[in-house]
C-alpha cells in the first residue's frame, strides 16, 4: 500500500513519527527537522511547540509557513537538516492550528482547501528534498487512507521517503507503523557496527494489534472497498453539495467545507453562541469528535440512507438553535465588538468583578 521496502512496528502514531524522524537524522547525520505551522504531528517536544507543551521550542525544530516560497529557500540553502515533515490533513488550513472553541465567536474558522495549489506544493517539496538529500516524512496517521486506497501519497501524486501511520491500521487499537525507502530504515553501519540506531517498545508488534491490523487489510484489498474508493471523491462531493444547499434553502448560517470523508462546520456570521450548536447536535446523536472544533470525520462505508439520517439530524438541530435564538445578534454586532465585550466578562469574571 505504501509502495515502501521496508516496514517497523511501534505502539502508537507519536511513536512512529518520532522513529521516523530518528531515522532520518541517523542516517544524514543532520539534526534539524521541519515542521509546519499549525500542524499537528504527535505530541512530542520537538514537534508540539507552544501551547500544551511545557518546555521551550526545541532548538532542533524549525516551523516554517507550507506554500511558501520562503521555506524552499531555508530547504535549499542550510545544510542541517534532516527532514521535512509533512501532515496533509493541513491541506484545509494551511499554517493554521485546528478549529476550536476561541474561532467560533467570530466565525474565524476558515476551510479552504485547493487539490491543485497543494499538490504543485508537495511536488516542489519533493523535488527540493531530493536535491538536499532531506527525508520527506509524510504523517498519515490521522487520515489514513480517506483519501485513497494508497493513502495521501496516490492522493495527490507524491512518493515520501517515509511514511507514518496509526490507529486507522490497528482498526483503532493503538499502533504506529513507519514504512520506507531501505536507505532510509537502515539502523546500523557496516562500517561502524557500535553506531546502532534503536526502535524498542515492550508492545510493538503485539500478537493481538497485528491480528486486528491484518483483519483491517484484508478488509481494505477487499473488492468492496475497492469498489467505494472508484466513486468515493465524487461521491462526497456530491454530499457535501447537497447538504449545503439544504442549508441555504432553510435559511441556515452554517456550511460544510473538507476533503473527502473530513470535513469541517464553518459559521457565516459572528456569534458569540455559535459554539453551542455542539449540544444541540449530541441531543440530535451527533457526537462530534473534539468538542468545539466542527471536525465531522464520517464513516467511509457510509450508505446514502446513512448520510441522509445525518443530514436531517443537522437540519433538526440547526433549527432547533436558530429557534431559541442562540444566532440573534444585536444589529451593531462586529467581529471586534464581539470579542472586545466577550474579553471584558473574562477579565470580569476572572477577578471577581462579574455580578
Amino acid at each position: 500500500i505504501s509502495g515502501m521496502e521496508e516496514v517497523s512496528f511501534h505502539m502508537s502514531g507519536t511513536e512512529a513519527v518520532m522513529q521516523a524522524v530518528r531515522m532520518a537524522r541517523y542516517v544524514t547525520g543532520k539534526k534539524k527537522l521541519v515542521r509546519f505551522a499549525g500542524a499537528y504531528n504527535g505530541w512530542w517536544d520537538d514537534v508540539q511547540p507552544g501551547p500544551g507543551n511545557p518546555m521551550p521550542p526545541s532548538q532542533h525544530t524549525l516551523t516554517l509557513r507550507e506554500i511558501h516560497e520562503g521555506t524552499l529557500r531555508v530547504l535549499r540553502t542550510r545544510n542541517d537538516i534532516a527532514c521535512v515533515l509533512i501532515n496533509p490533513l493541513q491541506a484545509m488550513h494551511p499554517n493554521a492550528a485546528a478549529p476550536s472553541d476561541s474561532t467560533l465567536v467570530a466565525n474565524e474558522r476558515k476551510i479552504n482547501f485547493d487539490k491543485a495549489a497543494y499538490t504543485q506544493w508537495l511536488h516542489q517539496l519533493r523535488q527540493v528534498c531530493d536535491e538536499r538529500g532531506i527525508a520527506l516524512i509524510l504523517d498519515e496517521v490521522f487520515l489514513g487512507f480517506r483519501l485513497a486506497a494508497a493513502g495521501a501519497q496516490e492522493y495527490f501524486g507524491i512518493q515520501a521517503d517515509l511514511v507514518t501511520y496509526g490507529k486507522t491500521l490497528g482498526g483503532g487499537l493503538p499502533v504506529g507503523v513507519v514504512c520506507g525507502k531501505s536507505k532510509w530504515m537502515r539502523r546500523y553501519r557496516n562500517d561502524h557496527p557500535a553506531q546502532l540506531c534503536f526502535a524498542r517498545g515492550t508492545f510493538n508488534a503485539h500478537p493481538y494489534v497485528m491480528a486486528a491490523m491484518n483483519a483491517f487489510l484484508q478488509q481494505h484489498a477487499s473488492d468492496k472497498t475497492r469498489q467505494l474508493y472508484t466513486t468515493a471523491s465524487e461521491t462526497w462531493r456530491l454530499r457535501m453539495e447537497q447538504i449545503n444547499q439544504l442549508l441555504e434553502q432553510q435559511g441556515l448560517p452554517i456550511r460544510f467545507a473538507g476533503m473527502e470523508t473530513v470535513w469541517s462546520l464553518v459559521y457565516l456570521k459572528p456569534s458569540r453562541y455559535n459554539w453551542m450548536l455542539q449540544f444541540y447536535m449530541r441531543e440530535q446523536g451527533i457526537a462530534l469528535s473534539w468538542v468545539g472544533t466542527g471536525r465531522f470525520i464520517f464513516n467511509f462505508g457510509w450508505t446514502d440512507d446513512d448520510f441522509q439520517g445525518f443530514t436531517q439530524s443537522v437540519l433538526v438541530a440547526a433549527q432547533a438553535m436558530k429557534r431559541d435564538g442562540w444566532w440573534w445578534t444585536p444589529g451593531d454586532a462586529s467581529i471586534p465588538a464581539i470579542k472586545k465585550r466577550l474579553l471584558l466578562e473574562m477579565l470580569k469574571s476572572r477577578f471577581g468583578l462579574l455580578q
